[in-house]
């Protein structure tokens, strides 16, 4: 099990030069990831609960706690959840895809990833080594039945007690000066509820 704190926003189209000039502007440069598709389960009638397969492997993730919206910034508000992950894996990740039931997701992904020390010290990491506790800010460009979209997420790890500390103070260091993008507590959830809401209204 893999407890998280997460906030995400979802908006269509494609990334903003202000986003993209905040990101790009960190202690480290961010790291592009591989673009890849992952199948998310359409499931109806539920936002707290996300199933997916992604690249061999089963994930499980369902809602654990919600803080509400919190205030990061004078421009940035977001809703603030607690998550819990499993992960399994598959010997046919193909089997049963091919259906009306998976959502295709394509994804290409950056990522900056912050060590949060006991002491509270946070460092920006460059490479991939394993840490305990952090934070990931994902910025992804997410299509969606051929439609663009982008996505922001602070997603915190770590010991579950201390989780929304972690995240509180990692908004707290990168969310700092005059060129905050803006962003909305309107367009703030998770995929759960992203692609409840937007299948619902492709119908």
């Amino acid at each position: 099990m893999f407890p998280t704190v997460e906030t995400r926003w979802f908006y269509p189209g494609a990334i903003p030069s202000d986003v993209l000039a905040w990101y790009h502007y960190g202690e480290c440069a961010p790291e592009a990831q591989p673009t890849r598709i992952d199948y998310y389960l359409r499931l109806a009638n539920t936002d707290d609960l996300g199933i997916k397969l992604r690249e061999g492997r089963v994930e499980i993730k369902q809602r654990a706690a919600q803080y509400g919206v919190e205030h990061l910034h004078e421009r940035v508000h977001g809703l603030v959840e607690g998550w819990r992950k499993w992960s399994f894996g598959v010997n046919d990740i193909g089997s049963g895809i091919g259906n009306i039931g998976w959502i295709a997701i394509r994804k290409a992904r950056r990522l900056r990833r912050y060590l949060v020390t006991d002491d509270g010290e946070i460092v920006a990491l460059t490479g991939t080594e394993m840490i305990t506790q952090g934070c990931n800010i994902e910025l992804a460009e997410v299509t969606l039945h051929g439609e663009p979209w982008w996505s922001l997420a602070f997603e915190t790890f770590g010991p579950e007690a201390t989780l929304h500390t972690t995240f509180t103070r990692v908004a707290q260091h990168t969310l700092r000066g005059d060129t905050i993008p803006y962003l909305d507590a309107e367009h703030s959830y998770g995929y759960a509820h992203w692609l409840k809401t937007t299948c619902e209204c492709a119908n």
